[in-house]
This record gives C-alpha cells, sequence and structure tokens, in this order.
C-alpha cells in the first residue's frame, strides 16, 4: 500500500469520526426532532442518518466533479453544486421513513429540505475548512532544505484546479482533456493543451511529444527502449519524447 493511500484511508476515517461527533452533538442538543424520539433514538437516528448522507455526499459528488470537470472549473466547486441535488434525495427519505410516499411529495418537503440543506452546508464548511488547515500543515511541514522546487508552482493553470493543488509536474492531453500531473495527485481540465501549456511559465519546460509537456526540474532520468527514448519523472511517470524533439531536448541539456 501506498503512503498516498494510507494518508487517503486516514482522511475518511477521520471524516467518519467527524460526522458521527456532529450527529452525536445535533442529538445532546435535541435539534430537529419532529417524532419527539428519546435520546438513544435520536443518537440512533442522527448519527447513522448522518453517516448514510455523508455517503451518499461521497456519491454524487463525484457527479458534480465531473460537471465541474466539463464545464472548465475547479473541482471543489462541483462539491458544491451536489449539495442541492444530494439534499433533496435525503429530505425525500427522511420524509418517506416519517409519512411514507404521501409525505415525500407533500407540503412538508418545503419546510424539510431547507434544514436539510442548512445543515449540509454547515458540515461542507467545516470539512473546507479542516482540509484547508490540513494542506497548510503539510507545506508548513515540507523540509527546509530543498534548494529547488519539483514542478512549477503558483501558475495561471493553477487557477483551473482544486485550492491547494501542489506543483505540475507534467500536461498530457486525451481526447479533449489536459491531465494535470503532481508528484501524488492528478486532475483533468477541459481545455486543449496549447492553452494549458500557454499558462505554464516560460521556460519552466518544454513540449516533449504532441501530447506531453514536461517541467524541466520533474525530470529524475531518460531511458532508452530500441530507437524511443522516454523521460522518467520523479514520480515514477514514464513520458514518450518525440524524435524531432530529441535534438532540441539534448542542446538544452535535458538529456545525458
Amino acid at each position: 500500500m501506498s503512503a498516498n493511500s494510507g494518508s487517503r484511508r486516514e482522511f475518511l476515517l477521520a471524516e467518519i469520526g467527524i460526522v458521527a461527533l456532529i450527529g452525536c452533538v445535533i442529538a445532546l442538543a435535541n435539534l430537529f426532532n419532529p417524532a419527539g424520539m428519546e435520546l438513544g433514538a435520536r443518537m440512533a437516528y442522527w448519527i447513522g442518518g448522518l453517516l448514510a448522507a455523508w455517503l451518499l455526499f461521497g456519491l454524487v459528488g463525484q457527479v458534480g466533479k465531473a460537471v465541474a470537470r466539463l464545464v472548465g472549473i475547479a473541482s471543489v466547486w462541483g462539491y458544491v453544486l451536489a449539495i442541492p441535488l444530494a439534499t433533496v434525495i435525503i429530505a425525500w427519505a427522511v420524509l418517506w421513513w416519517l409519512g411514507g410516499p404521501q409525505a415525500m411529495f407533500g407540503p412538508g418537503f418545503a419546510h424539510i429540505w431547507p434544514q436539510t440543506l442548512g445543515i449540509a452546508a454547515a458540515m461542507f464548511a467545516v470539512f473546507f475548512i479542516l482540509y484547508a488547515r490540513s494542506d497548510a500543515r503539510s507545506v508548513e511541514d515540507e523540509p527546509a532544505d530543498e534548494t529547488e522546487t519539483v514542478g512549477v508552482a503558483d501558475t495561471e493553470l493553477h487557477g483551473r484546479l482544486p485550492s491547494g493543488f501542489p506543483p505540475v509536474l507534467a500536461l498530457s492531453v486525451e481526447d479533449h482533456y489536459v491531465h494535470v500531473h503532481s508528484r501524488d495527485r492528478r486532475e483533468m481540465v477541459l481545455m486543449p493543451l496549447a492553452e494549458a501549456v500557454a499558462a505554464m511559465p516560460q521556460g519552466t519546460g518544454e513540449q516533449v511529444h504532441r501530447s506531453w509537456w514536461v517541467a524541466r526540474s520533474a525530470v529524475s532520468q531518460n531511458s532508452r527502449e530500441g530507437r524511443d527514448l522516454r523521460l522518467i519523472l520523479v514520480n515514477g511517470e514514464s513520458v514518450p519524447v518525440s524524435r524531432k524533439a530529441v535534438a532540441d531536448l539534448r542542446a538544452k541539456g535535458w538529456l545525458d
């Protein structure tokens, strides 16, 4: 298991714990108790209900991220777009539990949905702040003796990427999407490769293939497979080099 997958598992466990804690607080405060439940029932209702809603939001959030990529905005806005849709489904589920199909489509929806929307927005804000603080701590904890940043940070392209996206190592194109590569993350942006390359600071890298741009500082070595040359990046990615680009790269000191 990679360090990145282990970190992701820790974040998921942390999210589960935070969601359960929020459910516990709401149950203790006796907020939103339309059925007049006792404390034990409220605990089960809120902790179980919020965990189920968290799972649903994770699924709907993937749809939101796909929409965000399609329209060319940062992925975090996909989760913002997912909040209204997910809370409609949650409100229907609550009303069905309270009164069946008739309650789902009755006047109670206009009362329950805004409450559900408010809770979801508040929880999103909590996680957004927590992840922003975590990203800030990660930057502070990076070794101070590194003399050169690997990749290219704070580019125009970062304005189209999620907040806190790491330095860019490479750009590749697939269909109409540009894949933005970092050490341990990858994002897709709907734009031409030429536009993405233009958003990178001049002199920080080269287009080594018709479908690849690579940051100079991201190259760890190069290798040959017959007549084909490939650049190996610091994250292990293997990038093809077109034959017409070899002479130029060698002249600029990219190749051994």
